[in-house]
């Protein structure tokens, strides 16, 4: 018994410390009572048996101690692992890039020279070195004389490999061709031919005046006087080139054609006597002008010589006309400036060999014309209610860059009086221009998501057209917090920069507009957002900036694109009418065209639309708006409300209150030809309505497609017609959104009311993207300058 009780206690003597230390080697260091780790590799021995390997070196446990066998780690046999392979790749790859230049030296030698190769091969030790010293061997190139002479047959046959390598080049280039850079494409056989030399003259040289010839006068044929030749052109610099930025100031070349071009504008902003076509008669203003620029090109035949100076005069040309009312002729010259733009390839980036042929500031000259087109196209986009000519996708040259010494030069307002050195500011035009392009680009992608003719045809989901409306939401809003300070709305602001900051206001007209065509109950948009209320809002920012401009300055020097953006507001403002602001801002307006009608030709036509509009709308004018246009309507042109598209026409005809957005894609669409007699038809009414409701309320939402038509679907329509036809969508579109049932707290007419903040008719809308609307509405009233009522 005594036995056994040593025994027993011996063993439990012997099992408490082996627990103890069994427990402690968890955490301690001892490598002979740690617990068996994972590895990621096994002996060999162990992986041939499917045995368990602890990873000991330099052998491992079952090795050592169970199996006897001998113990070798080798990873790289493991086709488990990742990177097994790499050092087999990468030897094979050096062995097969061995002979493959082994192959191909014996492939290009010549005959005689074939059996040196294939004899070191046969007697080298290495392979790798016999291939690094033909390598040397082709890499020096032979002589010209030595080619000539093993130019045989049995080389010929290997030409076509340096072919080809030239056709794969050969993707685009620019060249000097005619004296003139153009742009040759990789699919053109043209690439292939040289510069053809008719005559290698230079047509981008300035033309040199004759030793007797005054060298201002020799700009132009119609005029000997250089007094007046010098005021047009302060005249353009002044007020027309700082907006329509297209020519470096620093490369200013007399060209003939383009300063014919210049002085035409010119003649707009002045009332001296030598502005005149016809003596005393204002609708001939810059016509001589005008009439020698047009001589120019077809006598020199200039629209078949792609060249800088005739894309500037043409893209000048082109807004002259339109501020003429002859946009069907603004429009040709137009396009023959951006095809002869990218003719010269202005659109892609000067880089490599090609930067070496040019200056900086030529290559600036030509950055700057492009983006002067860009600014041209999307102007005649927005006024025409076009596609874009030059989409965003269709560029990669840079942005403009910013001169501060340019830039910081002194601009003063310049009248027949002379320049008023008293209100001297920087004249900031590179920046400005700079930031126009920006916002240019904001603008072409609204008119090609909103306004494109497969949009209009197809009516897209509210979700997708609710996420393009967030997101160009927020380039506009990034667009304005970006200006610097300098740019704000303040009294004394450059001309330049009211227009810019007065186009983005037309911006969010455009972009809202489209929702116009939902009723209340079944917009996308949020509960609290009224896309009326936002084309009012900015309807009226608009009009207080031309106000501010009127004040700071004067409206008889101001660019025609101002007509285009006067219209939109006042437009916005009749159908608003009879409300207060809308009553202020309306006569203001109507004011502001008949002082710019004096030189513009344009605004007497809109003055024309507006009078027939609200005769046709049957609006409640104010006593001075009334007096202005009956006023205007005796010296200017009139038009009957016949012309006008009624929205009970066929025409327009709404969709039904019912109607899905599936029966909506599928409802007739707006034709877009006038109706030349008055509609009798009367216009579906609620039963009980107000006087503004009898104008505005209609039964039904208008299609998308009412809202921007495009000159492929406006078959032969003038530029009145266009105007006149679009303003009565815009009325029909109107009237779904009622103004009072929406209103907001107070006198603010930013405001919106509170509201859910989920969209009708969207599943999970995405609203982050307008949580700054509501802000930048309301502070929109504070961000202009006061004092302007």
């Amino acid at each position: 018994m005594e036995g056994m009780d040593l025994t027993a206690a011996s063993s439990s003597a012997g099992s408490t410390p082996a627990a103890q230390t069994k427990k402690k080697s968890r955490r301690g260091t001892d490598p002979t009572n740690q617990k068996r780790r994972c590895i990621s590799t096994a002996c060999v021995a162990c992986r041939r048996r499917k045995s368990k390997c602890d990873g000991q070196l330099p052998s491992c446990a079952a090795c050592s101690s169970v199996y006897g066998t001998e113990c070798i780690y080798n990873p790289n046999s493991d086709h488990r692992r990742k990177g097994v392979y790499r050092e087999k790749v990468d030897s094979m790859k050096a062995q097969s890039s061995t002979l493959q230049i082994i192959v191909e030296a014996i492939l290009n030698a010549t005959e005689e020279e074939v059996p040196a190769v294939v004899n070191k091969i046969r007697t080298c030790d290495n392979l790798d070195t016999v291939a690094q010293e033909l390598l040397k061997m082709g890499e020096e190139e032979p002589k010209e004389e030595e080619f000539e002479e093993n130019l045989d047959e049995g080389s010929m046959a290997f030409l076509p490999i340096s072919g080809e390598q030239e056709l794969a080049g050969k993707m685009g280039e620019l060249r000097l061709e005619n004296g003139s850079v153009r742009f040759i494409g990789g699919t053109s056989h043209l690439i292939y031919l040289g510069d053809p030399h008719h005559g290698g003259i230079d047509y981008d040289s300035p033309s040199e005046p004759g030793i007797c010839e005054n060298p201002i006068t020799s700009w132009t044929r119609v005029t000997t006087d250089p007094r007046l030749i010098m005021h047009l052109m302060n005249m353009y610099f002044n007020y027309h080139y700082p907006y329509f930025t297209t020519l470096s100031r620093k490369l200013f070349w007399r060209d003939f054609m383009r300063v014919n071009a210049m002085l035409a504008l010119g003649c707009h902003f002045t009332d001296i006597p030598g502005a005149f076509g016809i003596p005393g008669d204002s609708r001939t203003k810059g016509d001589h002008f005008f009439a020698e620029a047009k001589r120019l090109i077809v006598d020199n035949d200039e629209y078949e010589k792609p060249r800088l100076v005739t894309v500037q005069a043409l893209a000048l040309m082109s807004v002259r006309e339109a501020g003429c009312a002859r946009e069907a002729k603004g429009w040709v010259y137009s396009g023959m400036s951006f095809r002869m733009a990218l003719d010269i390839g202005l659109n892609l980036e000067v880089e490599g060999l090609d930067k070496e042929h040019m200056s900086e500031e030529e290559i600036d000259a030509r950055r700057i014309t492009f983006w002067g087109c860009f600014l041209f196209d999307k102007t005649w986009s927005n006024y025409l209610g076009r596609l874009p000519q030059l989409p965003r996708n269709s560029f990669t040259v840079s942005k403009i860059d910013v001169f501060p010494d340019e830039d910081a030069a002194l601009w003063a307002p310049f009248t027949d009086k002379g320049f008023d050195e008293s209100l001297a500011q920087p004249s900031r035009t590179r920046a400005v221009a700079l930031h126009l392009s920006k916002l240019c680009e904001i603008s072409s992608d609204i008119l090609v998501f909103f306004y494109h003719p497969s949009h209009i045809k197809r009516a897209s989901s509210k979700s997708l057209e609710l996420k393009k409306l967030g997101e160009l939401h927020q380039r506009l809003e990034e667009w304005r917090k970006n200006l610097p300070k300098e740019f704000e709305p303040k009294e004394g602001l450059l001309p330049n920069v009211i227009l810019m900051l007065s186009f983005f206001h037309l911006q969010y007209i455009h972009l809202f507009r489209p929702f116009l065509k939902y009723a209340p109950a079944s917009s996308p948009l949020p509960s609290h957002i009224s896309p009326r209320r936002i084309c009012t809002a900015n309807a009226g920012a608009i009009s207080k900036l031309m106000r501010l401009y009127k004040k700071s300055w004067n409206l008889r020097q101001i660019c025609n694109i101002a007509v285009y953006m006067i219209h939109s507001a006042c437009t916005v403002h009749l159908l608003n009418l009879p409300e207060k602001t809308a009553k202020r801002d309306l006569t203001h307006g109507l004011r502001h065209l008949e002082e710019i009608a004096e030189d513009w030709l344009c605004a007497r036509r809109t003055l024309s639309i507006l009078s027939v509009l609200a005769r046709k709308w049957k609006c409640e004018l104010p006593e001075d708006a009334d007096i202005i246009l009956k006023r205007t309507d005796e010296r200017f042109e009139y038009y009957s409300t016949s012309e006008v598209p009624s929205p009970g026409s066929s025409n327009l005809a709404p969709i039904s209150p019912g109607t899905s957005e599936e029966g909506a894609a599928q409802a007739p669409r707006l034709e877009y030809g006038l109706t030349r007699h008055p509609t009798s038809e009367p216009i579906a009414q609620p039963a009980v309505q107000t006087s503004i409701e009898e104008r505005l309320t209609m039964d039904s939402p208008m299609s998308l497609g009412n809202n921007n038509p495009l000159p492929d679907q406006r078959g032969n329509m003038d530029s009145r017609e266009w105007l006149l036809s679009d303003s009565a969508r815009l009325h029909q579109s109107f009237g779904s959104w009622d103004m009072r049932q929406q209103a907001g707290p107070g006198n603010q007419i930013f405001m919106f009311n509170n509201g859910r903040g989920d969209g009708v008719g969207v599943e999970n809308p995405d609203l982050s993207s307008f949580d700054s609307l509501t802000e930048s509405l309301t502070t929109l009233n504070a961000w202009l300058p006061s004092g302007l009522e």
